[in-house]
């Protein structure tokens, strides 16, 4: 590639939805290092001697188990200086024996690229993948549950962080002292606990406190 923030777009949707095998086999023998990795959700390909074959089968086989996938890329950020790019691209990937309808899927790709001879060839590749978006592309209709699950998790981190607070409170007005716990911030919901009177108090306790004890401490 001599120009990674237009060229790259054009091969990474001709390595996601080619239909020839060979048209394959030779996008990623022209655009990968011979010792390039592969991150993806769904397996890994580490640097070493000739890992671009390995590399090959991954998309070999993602092209044998979804033969009609699309994929657009929404948008590139290139970073010149150490030749870098962020990519985020819409896949449809659907399973050839799914019953179900594709569903799209957001991937973040970021590349890492090798200059040789004027020319950039991809070094490293990372695909990241949202939970939702991961399901999206194995079995849609599980999506929502996914999503419910996540959904539950914050509120389950919302409630543990007023319990929290809760209990710092109490021990200080229990014992008149404070906590090592460091410093955090009151939900807004959480001064109906106190009385309005004493919301000074709250802020007061949470300005000395700390979630775990300081560096400094953790090294003696």
């Amino acid at each position: 590639m001599q120009n990674p923030q237009r060229d790259l777009p054009v091969v990474l949707t001709a390595l996601a939805t080619s239909r020839s095998p060979a048209d394959l086999r030779t996008a990623v023998q022209k655009f990968y290092t011979h010792d390039a990795s592969l991150h993806h959700p769904l397996g890994i390909v580490e640097h070493g001697p000739n890992s671009r074959q390995k590399i090959l089968g991954v998309y070999e086989w993602h092209r044998i188990i979804s033969p009609d996938t699309t994929s657009s890329v929404n948008a590139v950020l290139y970073d010149r200086k150490h030749h870098v790019l962020v990519v985020e691209v819409t896949q449809y990937f659907h399973v050839r024996i799914s019953p179900f309808k594709a569903a799209p899927s957001r991937y973040i790709i970021r590349v890492v690229l090798q200059e040789r001879d004027k020319e950039f060839y991809i070094y490293s590749q990372e695909e990241f993948l949202h939970p939702m978006d991961l399901m999206n592309s194995v079995l849609p209709p599980l999506a929502p549950l996914v999503r419910l699950a996540l959904v539950f998790f914050a509120l389950v981190g919302v409630m543990c962080s007023n319990v929290w607070v809760f209990s710092l409170l109490l021990w200080v007005k229990l014992f008149g002292i404070g906590s090592d716990i460091q410093r955090g911030q009151v939900k807004s919901g959480f001064s109906r606990l106190v009385q309005s009177g004493k919301q000074e108090t709250v802020a007061g306790v949470l300005e000395t406190a700390q979630y775990g004890p300081s560096r400094g401490n953790a090294d003696n």
